[in-house]
């Protein structure tokens, strides 16, 4: 009987704690799954230019298989992407574009710089603002997050 108690205690124990893979998924997850509508690049406000028949600049990170899906303001956007939630460490990865020329390429390009040079990620406390930054500059980007009705 006395040594029924320890192996039911431990037991509880281990039924109580997460893996730390599931803690990282935990952390992740306010990020993963959401429309991300970029607002602003470098600094500079991002404006939908409906003239040009320009779309919005978005992201979404999709869990099954760390896929990155989204759109520049012109073509269509994906990659892969890896995350280090304990750290808030992310890095994007054969990201490639579809080929359709647009009146303004501006967003585009800088969009697509900033994914190669972001190595972080935070997110606002109150879960609308994505954050993409590298080291400790100023954010390179900022995203909002949209729920799609």
């Amino acid at each position: 009987m006395k040594a029924f108690v320890p192996i039911v205690f431990l037991g509880l124990i281990l039924v109580g704690c997460k893996t730390s893979s599931q803690i990282e998924s935990s952390k992740s997850e306010g990020i993963t799954e959401k429309y991300w509508k970029l607002i602003e690049l470098n600094g500079k406000q991002v404006v939908l230019d409906t003239s040009t028949g320009g779309r919005d600049a978005f992201i979404i990170l999709r869990n099954k298989n760390n896929r990155l899906h989204g759109n520049t303001g012109c073509n269509t956007l994906v990659g892969t992407y890896e995350i280090t939630p304990a750290r808030y460490r992310i890095q994007f990865m054969q990201m490639a574009t579809t080929l359709r020329a647009c009146m303004n390429m501006e967003v585009e390009n800088e969009l697509k710089k900033v994914l190669e040079l972001a190595n972080n990620y935070a997110m606002t406390a109150d879960g609308k603002y994505l954050l993409l930054t590298r080291g400790r500059m100023a954010p390179l980007t900022r995203f909002e997050v949209v729920y799609l009705e």
